[in-house]
């Protein structure tokens, strides 16, 4: 257990966030995507879904879901590539809805306390039909308080829940931003590793109070695993650290994941959403390693 003292100063040194703008992911039905506009200009996305290899076997079908993900770049590409990601494991009907900020934010307490955008969170929510909404770490007050409170994730979640009680409310753990300022992987993934048990125990006490379902799950962790099999060399084509986004686990020096960074933190979504093993749907994306182990050993990593 770490002091809450050096928990705090993690907190104020982490900042994963990042700014980018794409299009929504194609499919049936469509994606749909919220772009706020922001008074900063931000760099137009490169990524784009990584290839899907079609099932070679027949997969039990799963009822898809509506979910909405409100947050910046470090949770986007996952939310954007699940759609397809969903039908190539068996789930039919997935719905992927986006509302999206670049950088901090796109945290929940600044969507939150931004009246325009808190206006189209509500009105999406107002549907009543969504089914999981995620949000992702880390709010200001969350860092302030070293991780004992989040006021607007708590406000979300209820806003949520009042137009469809059944909603599941998910956060999401990403990774610590510009990843070739620490020499190693374990150096890192520190930061967030020390957030995580904190991160977890919010999401249990929201839904405590809510009396609903509340989940975290840390997509950062497969990112980790990415970059630390480059680091032991196991990865083949993947041979840099920072490059393109096929060639490389991260696309730009602020953090943004590759392809195969992107096609991992997927899988550790599916799993987080509907409960799918990253070994059991086909394979994900055109890699020369099984992007389903990787997600698989960051699942099985032990709490810090």
């Amino acid at each position: 257990m770490r002091p809450k003292g050096l928990f705090i100063i993690a907190f104020v040194l982490f900042a994963a966030s990042a700014c980018s703008k794409t299009t929504a992911t194609t499919g049936t039905p469509p994606t749909t995507e919220t772009v706020v506009p922001m008074p900063e200009v931000e760099a137009p996305s490169t990524t784009k879904p990584a290839d899907l290899v079609e099932p070679e076997h027949e997969l039990d079908t799963i009822d898809g879901l509506e979910v909405l993900y409100i947050g910046h770049s470090f949770g986007q590409p996952f939310a954007r590539n699940l759609e397809a990601a969903a039908e190539l494991a068996g789930v039919e009907g997935h719905e992927q809805h986006i509302i999206f900020r670049g950088g901090e934010n796109g945290a929940p307490q600044a969507m939150w306390e931004a009246p325009d955008q808190q206006t189209i969170i509500k009105e999406r929510l107002d549907t009543g039909t969504v089914d999981v909404v995620v949000m992702i770490c880390c709010s200001q007050e969350f860092k302030e308080t070293g991780g004992q409170s989040d006021q607007a994730i708590l406000a979300i979640s209820s806003y949520a829940l009042e137009q469809n009680p059944d909603t599941r409310i998910g956060l999401a753990m990403p990774w610590a931003d510009y990843p070739s300022t620490y020499p190693s992987v374990d150096e890192h993934r520190a930061l967030t590793d020390a957030a995580w048990p904190r991160y977890q125990q919010l999401a249990e006490d929201i839904g405590d109070e809510l009396g609903a379902e509340v989940f975290a799950f840390y997509h950062g962790a497969a990112i980790y695993e990415v970059r630390d099999w480059l680091e032991q060399g196991l990865l083949g084509d993947v041979n840099s650290l920072i490059g393109s986004r096929e060639n490389a686990v991260f696309r730009d020096d602020k953090g943004h994941a590759g392809n195969l960074a992107i096609d991992a933190g997927t899988l550790i979504w599916l799993h987080a959403i509907y409960g799918i093993d990253p070994l059991d749907p086909p394979a994900l994306g055109d890699h020369d390693v099984d992007v389903g182990e990787i997600a698989s050993a960051a699942l099985s990593l032990p709490t810090p």
